[in-house]
């Protein structure tokens, strides 16, 4: 498929790389060993947000690469182009990471000695079928089976089977309805998360749901994404968010919120700003975003994403092997002291792991298969990298513009 060509906004393949490494922190501490003391931060606690960020981000960079090839009509041909090329992007690591976490999930289980329930579904070798066509973060399981992030993965993936048919409203509506959207996806949350959930899980009433309804949460951060796109188009704010204290205010501030705790959805509001403020960014944000290893991070966020808990696995069968009983009950499982040295000393094992891992799966699996499979749905496309001068010139024109229609 050949999407309308536009500039390749480096500034936001960074944030994927970040916002991976901070979810591989985040299941380090929650399932391999906890390394922070109890009440000291909730930055961790809260570390399941970046995937709502990747959701949002996801909306934004589907309209900003495909939306003008469905701006006003969606044929067969463009449809299933595009699902193709999605197909050649997400399914080769999937499959990768799935025999790999199924192969470790039928070790540990050759250990374990009584399961509790959670974990019955987590390592349940009875969901490689339902993942093997991406089922498997579709109501169907309470909790995550086999490579849990891929729940995830699954709920996008029937976002992209409906994207280009919400491409039209999100691109031609007009203010009034999308106000109306804003609030709409605002109830949405909150139903989600005190109209389904019952607040008896780790978190308490929040919208971390996966397996069990993660596709409205996914529905919802890929609809802001498509929202923050529009924005974007439009040159919306560009003067305010363009500048590089904008962006940090509004990292940081998804930072502060985290680590004080604040709620998950007013934490959520924080993203958007994200994305736009470093879309619109030239100056010293870009320069650092710019920063090649930050690049190469971006470029193996999927990987990264996808392959940490299997690495994660090992750390799960030593520990089975010594206590063939340490799944049998959860809450006591997560509520034994951890021995905090040792978490820190697995976390870094683990990012490091993780990042050698991702480096080589993203260089010998992904793109290869990426690059094959593309050739033979006939989608390969150029992406076009501009000159920042010609991306700034692009934005005054359009202020220019909106300044004289006024």
């Amino acid at each position: 498929m050949q999407p309308s060509q536009k500039p390749y906004l480096t500034t936001l393949t960074p944030l994927r790389g970040i916002a991976a490494l901070l979810v591989v922190v985040f299941h380090s501490n929650l399932m391999v060993m906890g390394f922070v003391p109890p009440g000291y931060t909730k930055l961790l606690d809260f570390g399941w947000l970046w995937v709502d960020f990747f959701f949002i981000l996801s909306g934004f960079i589907m309209c900003y690469v495909y939306g003008r090839d469905f701006e006003h009509v969606v044929t067969r041909g463009n449809y299933w182009k595009f699902i193709g090329a999605r197909f050649a992007r997400i399914y080769p690591i999937h499959l990768f990471t799935l025999v790999w976490a199924s192969i470790m999930t039928a070790i540990v289980l050759s250990y374990a000695r009584g399961l509790d329930p959670f974990f019955q579904e987590m390592f349940n070798l009875g969901a490689i079928p339902s993942s093997l066509v991406l089922l498997q973060g579709m109501h169907l399981y309470t909790s995550a089976p086999l490579n849990t992030p891929s729940w995830s993965l699954s709920t996008e993936w029937w976002m992209y089977m409906i994207f280009p048919f919400l491409v039209p409203y999100f691109t031609n509506v007009r203010s009034v309805w999308k106000i109306v959207t804003v609030i709409l996806i605002v109830a949405g949350y909150v139903g989600l998360k005190y109209g389904l959930g019952d607040g008896k899980g780790p978190f308490g009433y929040s919208i971390n749901f996966v397996a069990d309804w993660g596709f409205i949460r996914c529905f919802l951060g890929f609809a802001i994404g498509m929202l923050v796109y529009d924005l974007y188009k439009a040159g919306t704010g560009y003067t305010l968010f363009k500048s590089s204290i904008s962006f940090a205010i509004s990292f940081l501030g998804a930072l502060v919120a985290m680590h004080l705790g604040i709620d998950d959805m007013l934490t959520l509001a924080f993203f958007p700003f994200i994305i736009l403020c470093a879309a619109y960014n030239g100056t010293q944000v870009k320069r650092m975003l710019d920063w090649k290893p930050l690049q190469r991070l971006g470029d193996w966020s999927f990987s990264i994403y996808m392959v940490h808990i299997p690495i994660a696995y090992f750390f799960t069968i030593w520990s089975v092997r010594q206590n063939p009983t340490l799944f049998a009950d959860f809450m006591k499982l997560v509520t034994t002291p951890p021995d905090l040295a040792l978490g820190w000393k697995l976390c870094i094992g683990l990012v490091a792991l993780t990042l050698i891992v991702a480096s080589l799966t993203y260089r010998y699996v992904e793109i290869p298969a990426r690059n094959y499979l593309n050739k033979r749905f006939q989608t390969r496309r150029t992406p076009l990298v501009v000159e920042e001068a010609k991306a700034q010139l692009i934005f005054h024109d359009a202020s220019s513009a909106r300044q004289a229609h006024r």
